[in-house]
């Protein structure tokens, strides 16, 4: 035999598991809470934790849809769950509604993500009353809104405009969820949408400046960037053809077309210095370091014009009236005894005269100019360090 066919309830008895129902909900929320409150010391927003709150949920009988083998609700919660949320027992629109109902109160309770999923379910019952539907969409919006998934808030606003054009609810949070995506120029339209169903609306009115206002700033910013970028890449242009026209050999870090990154230092000193034109004269500027190899010391010059003289900045280093460097204590390093050289691009030394200026002595034939600076490497002349540096390079 068949199972008989469960009677519906009168009246009476929906009524009273109804008040049972509101009166459990309320308990284990509340009992929620006071677990939050141990956990965290404080009141939590939403009650759960991202971790928790699926599993908070499907604690709940009237949730909870999944029972393991074995396990039984009492007749009460049965019903109450049959009463609520049984199709035998409801309509697609009353299901809605209930769904509805519930997201509503866990919405005041602000349990978000209790009232997404509640909406959720009454959007599954596929009912067919298109104010019913947008309402559930809209609200679920505002939950999406209120944990910061402005995304599928978004989302929820377009569907629920399409069933309910004029939607006001469903305009509003649409236009502050594309001004939380800092999605501007959406935000106007939305805001157009619904200032042309109510132009007095104060909310839309001040979302619509903010997002204007902001709008133009980006417009100039923008405008900004992209002069700054273009007088940029101009004085790049310029750099690159200068450095082409004098002669100047570089090794390039890859590809045949000389860039700016093939000058970018190496040396930690340099880094912040590369290579730039003189504002003023138009001369190129380098920086440039000085290695003394027979005590390991180096002189990092940030910037040297092309047009000075090594002897201008050996005076500057070892001249009478400079400050002794602390490892030359024997005085040794004085302009007329230093003998200066280069390397390169086989690794043999290339003598440069200290009247040379820079330019000349980078565009002696031979040198090959790496990372933007200059190695100008510097002996004492006929030094025990110079010979055995010039035996082990020959």
């Amino acid at each position: 035999m068949g199972d008989r066919p469960k009677p519906k309830m009168t009246d009476e008895e929906r009524k009273k598991m109804v008040e049972k129902m509101d009166q459990d909900l309320e308990e284990h929320f509340r009992k929620l809470e006071e677990k939050a409150k141990e956990r965290e010391g404080r009141r939590m927003e939403g009650g759960f934790t991202e971790e928790n709150w699926e599993e908070e949920m499907a604690a709940h009988p009237f949730f909870n849809q999944q029972w393991k083998e074995g396990e039984e609700l009492s007749p009460l919660m049965k019903g109450i769950q049959d009463l609520k949320y049984s199709p035998d027992e409801n309509s697609p629109l009353e299901l809605a509604q209930n769904y509805k109902e519930d997201g509503n109160f866990n919405f005041k309770c602000k349990k978000y993500r209790f009232a997404i999923a509640s909406y959720t379910e009454g959007l599954k019952s596929k009912c067919e009353d298109n104010l019913l539907n947008t309402q559930l969409l809209t609200n679920r919006a505002v939950c999406q809104y209120h944990i910061k998934n402005y995304r599928s808030c978004l989302k929820d606003c377009d569907v629920a405009i399409e069933l309910t054009p004029t939607h006001m609810k469903a305009i509003l949070r649409g236009a502050q969820a594309s001004f939380q995506l800092k999605q501007y120029p959406l935000c106007l339209i939305w805001c157009d949408r619904g200032l042309k169903l109510d132009p007095k609306d104060a909310d839309l009115i001040k979302l619509r400046s903010d997002a204007v206002r902001i709008s133009k700033e980006q417009e100039r910013d923008e405008r900004k960037r992209t002069a700054v970028e273009k007088k940029k890449k101009e004085e790049e242009r310029k750099i690159l053809n200068e450095i082409k026209s004098k002669g100047i050999k570089v090794e390039k870090i890859k590809g045949n077309e000389l860039s700016l990154a093939d000058f970018e230092p190496c040396h930690p000193a340099a880094i912040h210095k590369p290579v730039h034109m003189d504002s003023g004269t138009g001369e190129l500027v380098f920086p440039v370091l000085f290695l003394y190899p027979e005590f390991g010391e180096t002189d990092f010059v940030e910037e040297w014009r092309e047009s000075e003289t090594l002897e201008q900045h050996i005076q500057e280093m070892f001249g009478d009236s400079a400050e002794r460097p602390p490892w030359d204590t024997e005085k040794r390093y004085v302009p007329a005894s230093l003998v200066v050289y280069l390397e390169s691009y086989d690794q043999k030394l290339l003598e440069i005269s200290t009247s040379s200026t820079l330019l000349s002595a980078i565009t002696k034939p031979g040198f090959l100019l790496k990372a933007g600076t200059p190695n100008f490497i510097v002996f004492v002349r006929n030094s025990k360090s110079h010979i055995n540096f010039i035996n082990r390079t020959q």
